[in-house]
């Protein structure tokens, strides 16, 4: 499987597309089921684009969005009510976000949601050829998370998107519990994609050990401190022949190195 280094002209429908994902959870992230991981805020890969957790409503019926990258839409849906937006269009993030909480009132919803979320009422840029790119290297992306998880136990989320930062991340917690600003957390392993710029992946252990820099990581990754502390592997250096192998070797030289000190 191969991972690709993306357009480098891909940034405003990266950015586009960010904001529509803001505009789609916002209604999950009022509504939907609280996880405690904060799962119902995220978003699904899935083979054709980007699904949000679904939203219980008035009627008995739920709410789902997607941003469908293959027929290059925004669909939102409840019970046997469609709604649907021409992304090549460049719909503004307002009218979308406006249209999710006007569905659900449709449906008996009286969830207040925060519509600063999509405050935007700017025509979006939205290139197919560019979010076919994405939607590709992040189907691959999804697969090579998958396989590192198979590998490990314990509490697992993910792979999913988090429209805050627009990376796609899988998250590994431990049942060792760590003090953090007076909140019991706990111990924790998130591997992730962050698309945007010189696109890159990270594995961050938490808390950090400084004697794990002491470690070699395998291929081209290597120790970041500058901003925040963990394994870093840029996507321009991984080989075409290597593709989500060089992700998946990574991910699990991580969990290998901090893992016990991160579980006991």
């Amino acid at each position: 499987m191969s991972i690709t280094v993306l357009p480098a002209d891909w940034e405003a429908t990266r950015v586009s597309l960010q904001r529509y994902a803001h505009a789609v959870t916002a209604m999950p992230r009022a509504g939907a089921p609280s996880h405690p991981r904060w799962d119902q805020v995220a978003m699904a890969v899935t083979p054709y684009g980007l699904e949000t957790a679904a939203t219980p409503l008035g009627d008995g019926t739920q709410l789902v969005s997607t941003i469908n990258l293959k027929d290059h839409e925004i669909v939102m849906s409840a019970g046997d009510t469609t709604r649907v937006f021409d992304l090549t269009d460049g719909p503004t993030p307002k009218e979308v976000g406006e249209a999710v909480a006007a569905l659900a009132a449709e449906h008996g919803s009286t969830i207040e949601v925060d519509a600063s979320r999509y405050e935007d009422d700017s025509i979006q840029v939205y290139d197919r050829a560019h979010a076919s790119a994405f939607l590709d290297v992040a189907t691959t992306v999804v697969d090579a998370f998958g396989e590192i998880n198979a590998g490990v136990q314990g509490e697992i989320t993910g792979p999913h998107l988090w429209p805050h930062g627009f990376d796609i991340a899988t998250e590994w917690y431990s049942d060792k519990m760590v003090d953090y600003d007076g909140t019991p957390t706990s111990a924790q392993i998130a591997i992730g994609w962050y698309p945007a710029g010189d696109a890159y992946f990270y594995a961050n252990p938490w808390p950090f050990e400084d004697s794990w820099i002491d470690v070699e990581l395998p291929g081209e990754a290597s120790w970041n401190t500058e901003g925040w502390y963990g394994a870093l592997l840029n996507v321009a250096d991984i080989s075409e022949e290597s593709g989500a192998e060089s992700v998946v070797a990574l991910g699990e030289a991580v969990h290998i190195i901090a893992g016990e000190t991160l579980s006991s």
